[in-house]
């Protein structure tokens, strides 16, 4: 009897194993696009797109400017943008219109911000401003910024919208500095669930806590192994209390670039890993996502990485990639303009040069369905409010892309 229970257990685990570590890295593309492409403007570097109701977008260029863009490619730069530093993987990033955008006007920004001792990642909120021959940000505002700043790439800087309207989620990437993933006094390496001014979100798993005055920094090291020893550059004290433990709602993440809920509610996000190990995770609320503990890469170096499978406190990932695809965002399609797709996640590709759609079962399981070749790395896909879906490519003179259905 011990040995049939046990076989069943071992069963069990097997098929749980097997339906939540799908490895989609050599996932060859679809011999044809059931989609057409049309160029419809450039732009310098953008990074994200977010819609109007009339079908505008407001697009960032990472080198520091937002445009309003209309379908047919007319541009307009919008003043009062705050200054970024661009350099590397920072600039101006994510711009996103609030969930009552239709009522009070505002947009949600993300950014490298500038100062003493390098860039941290800011969110401000600010009213926008449209004539006919003129666009503006009025009465910007920084509601949460990373103040330690110092050196480093990978920001995150993505937000989704809780469905009910209340919250947002915000991705903080580790800022290659590894380590504070994992040290719940620093927001580096986290998700973070804030009230749309930008406080700790009540109900968050460490509501009301607060962390240390202050943390060190240090600056990227070479790999993970280094990383536990790495020097400390400088101590960074907290203007005031350290809220960081109130505002995290999940840990150990690398480089959160995509964020979004599905249609049954459930949050899923993409970040990247080193080398191997692109991710798709279920987020869940006071869950550790595990880097740099573990990863299904290695460093870029060659150092290993424990892998996933030798940590059961830790969440893995229900869909990885190694090799990479160097996911770009991620969003779900709710549009009529292609109906199979309702539902799926649609993730943009960097390093793959593609699109590839992702289906669910409802309950936490996802698998991979098409990838499609598109021969641009591509950092954005969004849907426009008509079910188009547009694209932006990641390149000086980076194209941006209306996709239709063939």
């Amino acid at each position: 009897m011990k040995q049939l229970v046990f076989a069943g257990v071992s069963l069990a685990l097997a098929a749980s194993h097997a339906m939540g570590q799908i490895n989609a890295g050599d996932q060859k593309p679809e011999a044809s696009v059931p989609f057409n492409m049309v160029q419809v403007t450039t732009l310098d570097l953008p990074w994200r797109i977010a819609f109007l109701p009339d079908g505008r977008m407001l697009i960032t260029e990472k080198t520091g400017a937002l445009w309003l863009v209309t379908q047919q490619g007319a541009k307009m730069q919008v003043s009062n943008v705050p200054a970024v530093l661009y350099g590397g993987q920072g600039g101006m990033l994510g711009v996103f219109t609030s969930p009552h955008y239709a009522k009070d006007h505002s947009v949600y920004l993300t950014y490298s911000e500038p100062g003493e001792g390098g860039s941290s990642l800011a969110l401000a909120r600010a009213q926008l401003k449209c004539s006919q021959d003129a666009a503006s940000l009025e009465d910007l505002k920084v509601i949460w910024r990373d103040g330690e700043r110092g050196k480093g790439g990978q920001f995150g800087a993505q937000i989704a919208f809780s469905p009910d309207k209340k919250y947002l989620y915000l991705t903080i990437g580790d800022r290659q500095r590894m380590t504070p993933a994992q040290d719940p006094n620093q927001p580096l390496g986290k998700i973070l669930r804030l009230t749309l001014d930008g406080k700790p979100a009540p109900g968050n798993p460490m509501a009301g806590k607060t962390g240390a005055a202050s943390v060190p920094v240090i600056d990227p090291p070479e790999d993970t192994e280094a990383a536990k020893v790495a020097p400390v550059v400088r101590t960074y004290t907290f203007p005031g209390p350290n809220l960081t433990p109130s505002e995290t709602w999940s840990i150990g993440h690398r480089t959160p670039y995509g964020l979004a809920f599905a249609p049954d509610g459930k949050l899923w996000e993409v970040e990247h890993g080193p080398r191997g190990g692109d991710e798709l995770n279920l987020i869940q609320s006071g869950k550790n996502y595990g880097w740099p503990l573990v990863s299904y890469a290695v460093n870029y170096n060659g150092v290993p990485i424990p892998s996933p499978d030798t940590r059961s406190d830790l969440t893995k990932p229900v869909i990885y990639w190694t090799p990479i695809i160097a996911p770009g965002n991620l969003m779900f399609y709710t549009g009529s303009m292609f109906p199979q797709w309702k539902g799926s996640a649609l993730i943009s590709a960097l390093a793959g040069k593609s699109l590839i759609r992702i289906t669910f079962d409802g309950k936490g399981g996802a698998k991979p369905a098409e990838r499609w070749d598109v021969g641009h790395r591509i950092r954005d896909v969004e849907q426009a409010p008509d079910g188009a879906l547009w694209l932006l490519e990641d390149a000086r003179g980076g194209g941006v892309y209306r996709v239709t259905p063939k």
